[in-house]
């Protein structure tokens, strides 16, 4: 396990910094610069993370190995595919989790308590990164089976542009509860409409969990079938 760590440290690391910088570089600019209000420069970095940080991590984890012809070799070692897995989910959560810490310090540095007080600034981080995990997850499934970046990023594209449209149409719908916390941009929106409701908050916590479960699962599903064909 730590050499399949190693190696997708190796690998993505690259994905990480490159988040980091040019997330940290456009909360440092827009907070110092102070064009526009704090919490919608806040919002602002949270939207473009949302849209960069699950595509960077979903789509370039198994597609990428196919593409090199790595992959097949990965999947003939005598490892269990689900620890496979494990290694890529850990790097995926890393990429989608590490690049929101650096910019959440950054900006409860610069401006915390300034005109965003710091737990609101926090709460913000804080549901914008679990819906990037979430999304994370939707994307590691449904590219697990392509051969190439390039189509894993239009299909990541197409999951999170659906998924924006299904949410927005459950939103004003008189749709039940149940069915719009399961959205991964439940965060981001039911939250912030109910305020600082904690049953909704654990309704969506535990309905997420057991989809990314359910995803993950299907991955792994998919890692088993393609090993049965490289045999």
């Amino acid at each position: 396990m730590r050499n399949l760590l190693w190696k997708e440290w190796h690998e993505q690391s690259w994905k990480l910094a490159f988040g980091c910088i040019v997330l940290s570089a456009l909360v440092l600019i827009g907070l110092r610069a102070r064009i526009i209000a704090d919490d919608t420069m806040v919002m602002s970095v949270c939207f473009i993370s949302i849209i960069l940080l699950p595509l960077l991590a979903g789509t370039g984890l198994i597609p990428s190995e196919r593409a090199e012809g790595s992959f097949e070799s990965l999947i003939a070692m005598p490892i269990a595919p689900w620890r496979i897995l494990s290694a890529k989910t850990l790097m995926g959560v890393l990429l989608c989790v590490g690049p929101m810490l650096v910019v959440a310090s950054i900006s409860l540095w610069i401006a915390g308590d300034r005109e965003m007080s710091r737990m609101d600034m926090v709460g913000l981080y804080m549901r914008s990164t679990m819906t990037i995990l979430s999304l994370f997850f939707w994307m590691l499934a449904a590219t697990a089976r392509l051969p190439s970046e390039a189509r894993a990023g239009l299909v990541a594209v197409g999951v999170f542009i659906c998924w924006m449209i299904l949410t927005l149409g459950l939103n004003s719908a008189s749709m039940p509860r149940m069915f719009f916390v399961a959205s991964p941009f439940a965060y981001v929106n039911y939250i912030e409409n109910q305020g600082r409701d904690r049953s909704g908050i654990w309704l969506i916590a535990m309905i997420q969990l057991a989809i990314a479960s359910m995803l993950w699962i299907c991955t792994v599903g998919a890692l088993r079938e393609s090993s049965r064909v490289g045999e």
